[in-house]
């Protein structure tokens, strides 16, 4: 025969268990000598343990915790604009390497960046009329990059440089930063 746990015992003390499983433990219980013995312990000591008198505590804890609280203030103001020069730099980025993607991928048959952005701002338009607000109409500038392959490298090496520049700072311990 296969005796209860004593987590399950103490599930069934705190009244923790669903119904089908309190039924089981309870036909359980009246069938086995020994978990009715082990229940019987645990209730025992239950009891013992709420007759015991409150202490009070001997160390105050609230300073460590407000303390530690502090620690969890918000970012420095400089990692702040870091974070949104990087946002801005990560779709310069992206702008700036699509005529690159659409040379060094032509199999891969790459919408040009103007048809992409005549969507984005289609699908904005259709969402902002749907809210019942006038309906906005403008032309996107063509967006015909003439850079050479090496400028645009240096550009995504720069704006990755400035992405890690900017991670690295977010990964400083907080105690260390100066705000």
């Amino acid at each position: 025969m296969t005796h209860l746990s004593d987590d399950l015992l103490n599930e069934y003390l705190d009244e923790a268990l669903a119904r089908e499983s309190r039924t089981a433990a309870e036909s359980h219980l009246a069938a086995c000598p020994d978990c009715s013995a082990r229940l019987a312990e645990l209730r025992a000591l239950f009891a013992d343990l709420g007759s015991l008198p409150d202490l009070p505590l001997e160390v105050d804890f609230a300073p460590l915790i407000l303390a530690r609280l502090e620690q969890n203030a918000p970012l420095p103001r400089p990692v702040r604009w870091l974070t949104v020069v990087q946002a801005i730099g990560a779709v310069l980025a992206a702008v700036l390497a699509w005529p690159l993607a659409e040379t060094m991928l032509p199999a891969w048959n790459l919408p040009p960046l103007q048809n992409i952005s005549s969507a984005l701002a289609n699908s904005l338009l259709q969402t902002v009329s749907d809210f019942r607000f006038p309906k906005l109409v403008f032309d996107l500038p063509s967006l015909n990059l003439d850079l050479p392959t090496t400028t645009l490298t240096v550009t995504i090496l720069g704006v990755a440089l400035l992405w890690l520049v900017a991670n690295g700072l977010l990964l400083i311990p907080r105690s260390r930063r100066t705000s």
